[in-house]
């Protein structure tokens, strides 16, 4: 169920985009509610699941050395289940931030994050290269990231 945004909803929920530890003092000097009707909309938000998850993002540098990894996957076998197991396998990974089933020539890409390539053959070997519904893949790495951000145009 899609929750239906009003004006006041678009404002609350960019700032909390940028920042979720906004008191809601620090929300109503920027949208024109009380803090108690702030309050409110977002137990709401939380409620309705139009907030997912509060979560802090780790800058991945100030935690050690990291390479992320563009994974594209092309599956042997395209059955409803045959994606659905090897996509729920991927997602079980700590490693994998992001897989999405895709069209074209490739049918999953992930984001993964790996300490360094013997950690990235390792889940490779494990995870993708010996897998039975694995057509092929390819791993593109992130040279330099120039924009992460999970904030969502409202």
């Amino acid at each position: 169920m899609t929750y239906a945004l009003d004006r006041l909803d678009v404002q609350i929920l960019a700032a909390l985009q940028v920042n979720n530890q906004a008191t809601a003092q620090a929300l109503a000097d920027r949208v024109p509610l009380s803090p108690s009707a702030i309050l409110r909309r977002i137990r709401q938000y939380r409620d309705g699941g139009v907030i997912a998850a509060d979560v802090s993002i780790i800058e991945p540098g100030q935690v050690g050395e990291r390479i992320s990894v563009i994974l594209m996957v092309q599956l042997e076998r395209h059955s409803p289940a045959t994606v659905a197991e090897f996509r729920a396998h991927l997602c079980r990974s700590p490693h994998v931030q992001v897989c999405l089933e895709i069209s074209g020539a490739y049918d999953i890409t992930c984001i993964a994050i790996f300490r360094n390539m013997e950690e990235f053959n390792d889940f490779t070997d494990a995870n993708i290269a010996g897998h039975p519904a694995v057509r092929r893949y390819e791993a593109s790495f992130v040279k330099r990231r120039a924009k992460f951000t999970t904030a969502i145009p409202l």
